[in-house]
């Protein structure tokens, strides 16, 4: 069975492995769309739009303005939820290509192209910047410098506009070898999980929030 990984379908199956192959592969079970769900993809348009076509921030969203001109205002090309694709031997390709490996799609992405540097963003709508995962900064940024054979840097953030923080990460080329192979293992230990169809289950306090049933898991 052909997969293809992303930093969220890792993160899934770390947390919990049942959950990962109820909702990921047999796909019986969608988590819903809560209302701080539903924030967060506004604020995301809203960003795209502003960054992208220059629209004023809504009234209701005018408070994140402070973060978001800036980026606006970065020299280099500048793209807005770009589909990135590697495949299993690193090189580009499209996101939907048949050998896909690794998927990613950057919120915000600003290639300096004269100078070798790229910014890459991701924002974040939740109440706290504690626990920040710069995993997926460093996933994403070898997935451009993968992309983009000229860029040698990137300077990721983590933008928690709730927040009011944002959490800062930089890669180079040279750092590729070791970050590739991080995720390799993490899309190995899936792979072998449905090779050997055993998918066991890891309860915690985020079991509460979990879409699947007690049909599905024990846990619930």
């Amino acid at each position: 069975m052909a997969l293809a990984h992303s930093y969220s379908s890792i993160k899934d199956y770390l947390g919990c492995q049942r959950r990962y192959h109820e909702v990921r592969i047999l796909k019986k079970y969608k988590s819903q769309a809560t209302e701080a769900i539903l924030y967060g993809e506004r604020v995301h348009k809203a960003f795209e739009h502003y960054i992208q076509n220059g629209i004023p921030l809504p009234e209701n969203l005018r408070q994140y303005q402070r973060f978001v001109e800036p980026l606006s205002k970065v020299a280099g090309e500048i793209k807005c939820e770009l589909k990135l694709g590697i495949r299993r031997d690193f090189s580009p390709c499209e996101f939907f290509a048949k050998d896909v490996w690794f998927r990613g799609v950057p919120d915000y992405l600003a290639l300096n192209h004269d100078h070798g540097v790229a910014r890459v963003g991701d924002y974040k709508t939740g109440k706290s910047s504690r626990f920040a995962d710069t995993d997926q900064l460093e996933l994403m940024a070898a997935m451009v410098m993968s992309n983009y054979p000229k860029i040698d840097k990137v300077k990721g953030l983590l933008i928690f506009v709730v927040a009011n923080d944002i959490v800062k990460a930089e890669y180079n080329r040279a750092q590729l070898p070791e970050i590739f192979s991080k995720w390799a293992g993490h899309a190995s230990m899936i792979e072998d999980a449905v090779e050997l169809g055993v998918w066991n289950a890891k309860p915690s306090g985020l079991c509460n929030f979990c879409p699947l049933t007690k049909e599905a898991c024990e846990h619930r």
